[in-house]
């Protein structure tokens, strides 16, 4: 038999709870066509424009009656379709419904609950029960069936992650009556549950900009890429050729304790990027200058040293975009796009596009603040519990 998006009401549902000893991972896909040019200036073309591919993954003790109920799972329909709660998002009845009833009350349901969608309802004792939407109007959701069990007010709803099983399940036997199942589903393409990609509320310049600070402990790195084309004959002298302008950065950094809130926003970036589609400001993160003098209403700041004038001072920054973050000791953040820079005696001078007023009493941190995007389509969420997540991140700077 053949299987597709139009059988939701077929899929087996798949009702035992994570082992949240090893982390529930979530991991979001897009796919992005990348053409580079020989200065490594970017054309990005996003191929998955609505949805990223969906896949969860988690580990599952199981012991007696349960056991056997996830055994025979396995044995009767591991290639069929199936459902999975996503225990990485819930939302709560507001009302109750009696068995045998066709609708369901939630206040303002999320994104996810959708025409054609599935919902898990999570009981006591392990009761669960999958539903299929039928229609939404206001707090009111009806579905195709009617519902088997009584829900109460406040019960736990979850999106329904529909799709296959992996090819090949592990299972580890712990004793007869108790083992540990690796799952993972991928969703159905283009029936993921819907989301909700936000809005930014960070911009500048035209672009979102995205400001948590990484998990210092995790040691973020960066490679520093700037290659240079070498013509050898291998004898003789070689050529080279550098018609790259700028170095290019790749940062790989982790953000650890995220809240359910904090790590929502952050995969709404990823939703709205579209993957490495698109792009949006990110500072360093680092004290990348200090300070020197005190700057009132003025277009000019002079930080120590003058190793940045000596490095950019031939730049033309009316074709090179060029940006900083001044983040003051109260939290205040000013950014401002560089027009030149020049050499302030022993220092730098950096003009820049709008005044500001800042002191070296009142400045945490300057920071570069380079145009960025993702490096890899794919973003795992690593849920260590129901409320807190972890997800590492890869990013590149880029030469727009």
């Amino acid at each position: 038999m053949t299987y597709d998006l139009a059988t939701p009401s077929l899929a087996r549902l798949w009702s035992h709870e994570p082992d949240w000893s090893q982390p529930y991972k979530v991991k979001r896909s897009f796919l992005t066509d990348i053409t580079t040019s020989r200065s490594k200036k970017e054309r990005r073309r996003a191929l998955r424009t609505d949805k990223p591919r969906l896949t969860v993954a988690f580990n599952v003790i199981v012991s007696d009656v349960n056991q056997r109920a996830a055994d025979q799972f396995m044995r009767g329909g591991q290639n069929a379709p199936a459902v999975v709660p996503d225990f990485s998002r819930s939302a709560a009845l507001t009302g109750s419904s009696s068995a045998g009833a066709s609708t369901l009350t939630m206040a303002s349901p999320p994104a996810w609950v959708a025409v054609g969608q599935i919902l898990v309802l999570m009981g006591p004792n392990g009761t669960r029960e999958a539903v299929v939407v039928e229609a939404v109007a206001g707090s009111t959701i009806t579905t195709v069936d009617t519902l088997d069990n009584a829900w109460a007010s406040g019960r736990i709803v979850r999106p329904g992650i529909f799709g296959l099983m992996k090819d090949t399940t592990r299972t580890s036997w712990h004793k007869p009556s108790a083992s540990t199942f690796d799952i993972e589903l991928a969703a159905y393409p283009g029936g993921e549950p819907p989301e909700d990609e936000g809005t930014a509320t960070d911009t500048f310049n035209g672009l979102e900009v995205v400001t948590i600070e990484p998990d210092w402990s995790g040691t973020p790195s960066m490679d520093h890429i700037w290659p240079v084309e070498q013509v050898d004959f291998s004898y003789g002298r070689t050529a080279q050729f550098r018609p790259v302008t700028r170095m290019q950065g790749i940062i790989e950094q982790q953000f650890k304790g995220l809240s359910a809130a904090q790590a929502q926003a952050f995969e709404q970036v990823f939703l709205r990027a579209k993957g490495m589609r698109g792009s949006f400001y990110r500072s360093t993160c680092k004290p990348d200058m200090a300070l020197n003098a005190n700057a009132t209403a003025s277009t000019t700041i002079v930080v120590q040293g003058r190793d940045i004038a000596d490095d950019f001072s031939t730049v033309n920054f009316a074709s090179v975009s060029q940006a900083i973050e001044i983040i003051k000791r109260d939290g205040t953040r000013l950014r401002r796009l560089v027009t030149d820079i020049n050499a302030s005696g022993g220092n730098t001078a950096l003009v820049l596009n709008s005044a500001v007023t800042i002191t070296t009493a009142n400045v945490a941190r300057i920071s570069w603040l380079p145009r960025t995007r993702f490096a890899s389509d794919d973003l795992t969420t690593e849920w260590v519990s129901p409320r807190f997540a972890n997800i590492s991140a890869v990013f590149q700077t880029v030469d727009e």
